[in-house]
């Protein structure tokens, strides 16, 4: 699917604030939008006569509406207390993915099937300006724990808004998290060392076999360099990191492609994440890919009810990938998603005491 490939743009009645509408016009002159008063009107064109057509159709159906309850949230990966939370904050400006990622936990987790898109910016920014007030230390903002934050830029520049948003905020750091390359709004702004764009990265085999319709690797790769060069702190997301025959093989040439490419200081930071599923995902997925290879290893459910690798597979695992990021810099800060304090002890030799330990090991580079 491309960013403009949409068969119906439907606009709420309930939108007031019209920057990202107006926008959406300009970019999609082809589709006119039409406007209703209930979502069930939308619902309508959805394909529903099976959950993969359901969930495939509904990508292809834009809906412009307002973000309703509290914008800022905890990341949706914060765990039960066994586990240690980087204390990334999120705020949902868009739900759903135009991308096709087999493992991605958005297919049974969303309750709409629609590409929806936020469009109440002022109330939103009324929110982070109280939220920012009320802090004494930095906290990073996440829009890309439910969407890809930057795969609708070129319709949207919903970002653009954002990171001229940000640039003057004291605490809030911005994060727009993607598998796209989706940057040109973003180098027409300044974000004055307040916005980190970070790249999920993966091995380009993994790119073309299992993250359907997003960048490769090479282009996002370009991306990062693109926007490091214009003063933007860029970061890697190593999550999910898979385990097949040649993985080893392909992760060592990641790494050694990064590298090459960029200087250790050059990196805000790197996310390290293990593949992890929500039950019911792997049936789900295997309906949506026939021939999915991808859950067939072992799964253990964690205390978050989550499945992952057994920890002997995942402590292999982690040893590899963090000599690797170690060798390109000793002092490169890196961190595991949702691990216990056992993993930092063996492998950091650092336990962090609370959330924002971890958050200020993330951001010690960025104040």
């Amino acid at each position: 699917m491309g960013i403009a490939d949409f068969d119906y743009v439907f606009l709420h009645q309930e939108v007031k604030d019209m920057r990202v509408v107006e926008q959406v016009q300009k970019s999609l002159p082809q589709n006119p939008i039409k406007l209703i008063q209930d979502v069930s009107e939308a619902m309508a064109f959805v394909n529903q006569s099976s959950e993969r057509q359901m969930i495939q159709s509904g990508k292809r159906i834009l809906l412009l509406n307002n973000h309703k309850g509290n914008v800022i949230k905890y990341c949706p990966a914060k765990s039960p207390g066994c586990y240690k939370c980087c204390n990334l904050h999120t705020i949902n400006l868009m739900s759903n993915c135009i991308f096709n990622c087999a493992y991605c936990i958005l297919q049974n987790v969303l309750n709409s099937p629609l590409m929806q898109v936020h469009c109440n910016l002022d109330e939103i920014f009324s929110e982070l300006d109280q939220y920012d007030l009320s802090l004494n230390e930095p906290v990073r903002i996440c829009t890309g724990e439910i969407a890809d934050s930057l795969a609708l830029e070129p319709i949207l520049h919903q970002a653009k808004f954002l990171v001229e948003y940000f640039s003057s905020k004291k605490h809030l750091f911005l994060e727009l998290k993607t598998k796209s390359d989706q940057i040109e709004s973003l180098l027409s702004v300044n974000p004055q060392g307040k916005t980190i764009v970070s790249f999920s990265i993966n091995p380009e085999h993994i790119v073309k076999t299992i993250e359907f319709h997003t960048a490769s690797l090479d282009a996002r790769l370009n991306a990062a360099r693109k926007l490091i060069d214009h003063g933007y702190k860029v970061a890697f997301n190593l999550d999910p990191v898979i385990r097949y025959e040649q993985w080893e093989e392909h992760y060592d040439g990641l790494f050694q492609e990064l590298s090459h490419r960029f200087k250790p200081s050059e990196i805000a930071f790197v996310h390290v994440g293990l593949l992890r599923h929500t039950a019911g995902l792997d049936g789900l997925a295997r309906q949506r890919f026939p021939g999915l290879r991808l859950f067939d290893e072992e799964f253990v459910m964690g205390p978050d009810r989550k499945l992952r690798y057994p920890k002997p597979v995942r402590e292999s695992m982690y040893e590899f990938l963090y000599s690797r990021l170690r060798s390109w810099h000793k002092s490169l800060p890196f961190y595991a998603c949702t691990e216990k304090a056992d993993h930092y002890q063996k492998f950091f030799d650092w336990v962090p005491g609370n959330d924002m330990d971890l958050n200020r090991h993330v951001l010690s580079r960025m104040v």
